[in-house]
Formats: structure tokens, sequence, C-alpha cells
């Protein structure tokens, strides 16, 4: 079982798109979230052709 559910991954993603375009980093310290974790989020929400910075 996912210890995220599928809502908040994607609000963390949505922080780093624009408007927000916040750094990964900066939503790892906000969200709790590590950084490694984040990237692989986002890049599954690229894989699946919504853009992210």
């Amino acid at each position: 079982m996912s210890r995220y559910n599928d809502g908040f991954k994607e609000r963390a993603v949505q922080m780093m798109m624009p408007p927000n375009a916040m750094p990964v980093a900066q939503v790892s310290r906000k969200t709790g979230v590590s950084e490694p974790t984040l990237y692989n989020w986002r890049n599954q929400f690229r894989n699946q052709g919504i853009a992210v910075r």
C-alpha cells in the first residue's frame, strides 16, 4: 500500500508546476517527502504527458 495517496502526490507535483514552480528542495521541506521521491513522482507525471518543470 502506498504511503501517500494520489491526491497528495498530485498536489506536491503541482507545487513544482507553473505558476508556483517551486524547486524540488523547497517542496520537500514543505511536504516532508524526500527529494528522490518527488523526482520520481514528477517523472511519473511527465511520462503521462503532463508538463512539469
